[in-house]
């Protein structure tokens, strides 16, 4: 008798509750990793599951802060077990605002975030499929390695009527949101000897202008001078490769180092060139003996304060 008073509860309870669909994704590929423009590409596979009527959610996804390229291999159908299963090979473009503090020993998320844009959270939920989700073992990143993979689960709301005058100002929507991230980290130094050689080679030139005397003063000057220009040509090399940011980059930190010190050996050039003129041969050679042997210790101190600080 009690379960027969209940059940019309029970059942309203259950028709409140929102639908479940189990939803993951297999990276097939990522490329396309544009710092310039803030994208990455991503080649995958998606799927979902889930029981009742409603809106087919392979028609119904949309990717946040991206859009789909193409969508092939659509496989719709019933499941045994009373689920009903879609699935499709998908490539989409997706914008990432990089964080390149630490370029180019910099480490990043990508975040594959998908909503049902016609069910809200009290009507169907995303839960991970995380048994089957997962990266190919062939992906290659050119520059990095794939350590790992997440997903999260949030419930999205956005503070807004859309202008939609039929709903009162201020109105909240709420939306599943699954993300499926992929992690990308740094493999060795090679990419930072690569970016900075020739910026620490530009430096090393400067400290040499300290071995010319003072009486050959033109090509001392001009050993400073057209390190200052090498210098400089690899600096603008390095920025092009990079978006505009606020921040104090790794980067921008080698560079200041960079020029710091070629600016520092061409005022220790002029002060030389100075003394010798003035006949205070005792004072120019200190100058330059200072020079040689602190000019190196305080470049090395100053990368690795630069790197590490």
């Amino acid at each position: 008798m009690w379960a027969l008073c209940a059940s019309p509860a029970a059942a309203e309870e259950t028709a409140s509750q929102p639908t479940p669909i189990y939803t993951g994704i297999y990276i097939n590929q990522i490329s396309g990793i544009d710092f310039k423009a803030n994208q990455f590409n991503a080649d995958f596979w998606i799927w979902f599951r889930w029981k009742g009527e409603g809106p087919a959610p392979l028609d119904t996804f949309e990717i946040i802060g991206g859009h789909v390229t193409s969508k092939s291999s659509v496989i719709r159908k019933k499941l045994d077990d009373g689920f009903e299963y879609e699935s499709a090979r998908v490539t989409a473009t997706i914008a990432k605002p990089w964080d390149l503090r630490m370029f180019p020993f910099d480490n990043h998320d990508l975040a594959i975030s998908i909503e049902d844009t016609e069910q809200e959270s009290d009507k169907a939920v995303f839960v991970a499929d995380h048994q089957n989700q997962g990266v190919d073992p062939d992906v290659v990143v050119s520059g990095w390695h794939v350590a790992g993979h997440d997903h999260k689960l949030v419930d999205h709301v956005y503070n807004s009527n859309y202008g939609d005058t039929s709903l009162a100002t201020g109105t909240k929507s709420h939306y599943s949101r699954y993300s499926f991230i992929v992690k990308l980290a740094r493999g060795g130094s090679g990419r930072f000897f690569k970016f900075f050689f020739g910026l620490f080679v530009a430096t090393l030139v400067a400290w040499c202008a300290a071995f010319i005397r003072p009486k050959d003063s033109s090509p001392r000057v001009s050993v400073s001078v057209g390190a200052l220009f090498a210098a400089s040509a690899v600096t603008v090399s390095i920025n092009s490769q990079l978006p505009d940011t606020g921040a104090i980059t790794l980067a921008d930190r080698m560079i200041f180092i960079s020029l710091g010190m070629i600016l520092l050996s061409l005022f220790g050039t002029v002060s030389a060139l100075t003394l010798h003129y003035m006949d205070k041969e005792q004072a120019h050679r200190r100058l330059d003996q200072t020079s040689l042997t602190l000019f190196p210790l305080l470049y090395v101190a100053l990368l690795f304060l630069g790197i590490y600080l």
